[in-house]
């Protein structure tokens, strides 16, 4: 019957047609045999269609497992269909129109499809649109050449969604070694693709993260070479300016003494800026050098109100001194004696006029030796209390302020507590005053 072919199947169903509408006539003599027979006709006519339109689907599907028998006979056809079926790679079977004629489960899978829906649709349905040139061109070589390997191509599913793949063909021909269609393999590198995305979105986040740090190494050495370079004129500048101001006083009316004396005062202000500078960017790249000695700390604190006691001078300013330990340290002295001269500096500039009070103190406390800095000083304001040690932070712009005025004050202060292995913080109200604590290893 399969080979009556479809056209046969078809003349059979519009005869039964038209036997079954002779039988719908209930006057007609035999109307009742004529409508069951006309029913029979058609429903055979289907029959005969469809076992001949899946002949020619299986027909190179069949071709192949002919052609494999010959490589070993011994092998069930079956198992062929089975390998065909099981494979994990996407499977399909097209003639030589494109219009495919087979497909394994995993293709179906895949792209989302029954089997019913995939066959008999032209491979480029399945094919995304960014790839369809690729596609043609791919199909046209297969064509000529008989083998296609690797192509990348883009595929679309039932969704919508695309997914990259790697298709290779092979031609399939019939006895008389007419091309009648190919077996294609289809790999999904959807993962493989992404890797290489994630990749190479690494090598550039890479690329650009080494060009920062060159840019900032760069902007680092710059930063130490003009702090350095500015330190040589400035050193005479203050130099000279404080002769004149001791040595000549008397000889320079009121305008002139003024003049000298604001000279060296902004020359000792650059001068402590560059200094300020060039700690940074140690601090920064972590070759700033501390070498630790045992000293006494009631000692020292007295060295910390010796040095910073001319900074009282012109608000007349109560500083007080309230360290009762004796207790000795292994620090390095030079840095906690700049923290200080940091947070006193801080303090004499935010202390009113009159009645300002700077009170410093050291005590022990379990492995740590506790130190702070307490003013009575305008406060720090709420909403400004995360930025005090971030760099060029300063607690009002607008204040004129003698000594300092960088912003990297408290920046050092940081680094350097930090790397003597402690932490530094602080407690401040608004119009009460703050006290800055920092905590260092015994």
């Amino acid at each position: 019957m399969t080979s009556f072919g479809p056209i046969g199947g078809l003349m059979i169903g519009i005869l039964g047609l038209a036997i079954t509408a002779y039988g719908l006539d209930v006057h007609g003599s035999y109307s009742s045999q004529a409508f069951s027979l006309g029913v029979v006709c058609m429903a055979s006519g289907g029959i005969i269609m469809w076992m001949s339109n899946r002949k020619q689907r299986n027909q190179i599907l069949t071709q192949y497992e002919t052609e494999s028998q010959k490589i070993g006979s011994d092998v069930d056809p079956i198992k062929y269909r089975n390998l065909y079926e099981g494979s994990p790679v996407l499977q399909r079977t097209v003639n030589t129109d494109g219009i495919i004629l087979e497909c394994n489960q995993a293709y179906v899978k895949n792209f989302g499809y029954s089997k019913y829906d995939v066959l008999g649709k032209s491979l480029f349905d399945h094919t995304a649109e960014k790839s369809m040139e690729d596609m043609q061109k791919t199909f046209e070589i297969w064509k000529k050449s008989g083998r296609v390997e690797n192509i990348e191509i883009w595929f679309k599913r039932k969704d919508g969604s695309i997914f990259p793949g790697l298709i290779s063909a092979n031609n399939i021909y019939d006895d008389k070694g007419k091309l009648i269609g190919s077996n294609t393999a289809i790999r999904d590198i959807s993962e493989i693709y992404q890797a290489h995305r994630v990749l190479g979105e690494h090598e550039r986040q890479k690329i650009q993260l080494e060009e920062l740090q060159k840019i900032d190494t760069t902007k680092e050495e710059f930063y130490m070479m003009v702090a350095k370079e500015c330190q040589i004129p400035i050193a005479p500048i203050r130099k000279y300016s404080k002769i004149l101001c001791d040595v000549y006083i008397g000889s320079l009316n009121e305008k002139q003494s003024e003049a000298v004396t604001e000279i060296y005062d902004n020359a000792v202000r650059l001068e402590q800026l560059m200094h300020d500078i060039i700690d940074v960017q140690k601090l920064n790249s972590n070759t700033m050098e501390f070498k630790k000695e045992k000293f006494a700390v009631d000692d020292f604190m007295n060295e910390v109100v010796k040095s910073c006691m001319p900074m009282m001078g012109d608000k007349k300013i109560e500083f007080v001194n309230s360290t009762g330990t004796k207790k000795s340290i292994t620090s390095d002295k030079t840095r906690l004696n700049e923290i200080f001269y940091n947070l006193i500096q801080n303090a004499v500039d935010f202390v009113p006029t009159t009645g300002g009070r700077i009170e410093i103190k050291a005590k022990e406390e379990g492995d740590f030796i506790l130190f702070y800095v307490k003013d009575n000083g305008s406060g720090i304001l709420e909403k400004r209390k995360d930025q005090v040690f971030k760099k060029f932070y300063q607690v009002d712009i607008s204040f004129k302020r003698k000594y300092g005025g960088s912003g990297f004050g408290l920046v050092i202060c940081k680094g350097i507590v930090e790397n003597l292995g402690g932490k530094i913080w602080f407690e401040s109200r608004e119009g009460e005053g703050t006290v800055f604590y920092f905590s260092i290893p015994k």
